[in-house]
């Protein structure tokens, strides 16, 4: 089932105004149960799913799932790629496609305690984002900067890693139909 942007819309307007007479209703926790499986291979259980964590051979791991940055990864491009979606839609800005990049530098020195001066974790992260539309660049702008602002796995990173967000709109192709009904 395809939600529109119309029905997206309608499901935040009527968020916005419940939470706005309620604002208790806002308040939320989530929880993951994480168990270690084999050797160093996890398996995050929330509710009724399963994700299985693992590490790379070389890192003393199986290769047999994702890291735990792998997944970071993911929540983060993911959540950017919905936030994009979610505010064209409250916007009624329209978005063909969306696809997100993300990639994280790091020195592995720090995260070893091998180099004090080295940061433990990622030091600077950057976000790819190309997004199809036909609306003017100005409205596809303001779309991303809404969401990168109130992107809620965003404000999980730490503030001292480094963010750095390009963003390329694409425009649609013209269809062969409509370039056959456009030549004389």
């Amino acid at each position: 089932m395809t939600v529109s942007s119309a029905e997206l819309r309608t499901i935040y307007e009527q968020q916005t105004r419940v939470l706005r007479r309620h604002p208790a209703l806002g308040r939320s926790s989530a929880q993951a149960s994480v168990k270690l499986v084999t050797d160093l291979a996890c398996e995050a259980r929330r509710a009724n799913r399963v994700t299985r964590v693992d590490l790379p051979v070389d890192e003393g791991g199986r290769d047999s799932a994702p890291t735990p940055g792998d997944l970071i990864r993911a929540g983060l491009g993911a959540c950017l790629a919905m936030g994009y979606r979610m505010w064209a839609a409250r916007r009624d800005v329209e978005l063909l496609a969306v696809e997100v990049d993300v990639t994280c530098e790091l020195d592995v020195r720090g995260q070893l305690g091998i180099a004090d001066d080295v940061p433990i974790g990622w030091q600077r992260v950057l976000f790819e984002a190309r997004l199809t539309s036909t609306a003017p660049t100005t409205d596809v702008r303001s779309v991303v900067e809404c969401a990168n602002r109130l992107s809620p796995m965003l404000a999980n990173l730490s503030p001292a890693i480094e963010r750095v967000h390009t963003l390329t709109i694409l425009r649609p192709e013209p269809s062969l139909s409509t370039l056959d009904k456009e030549t004389p």
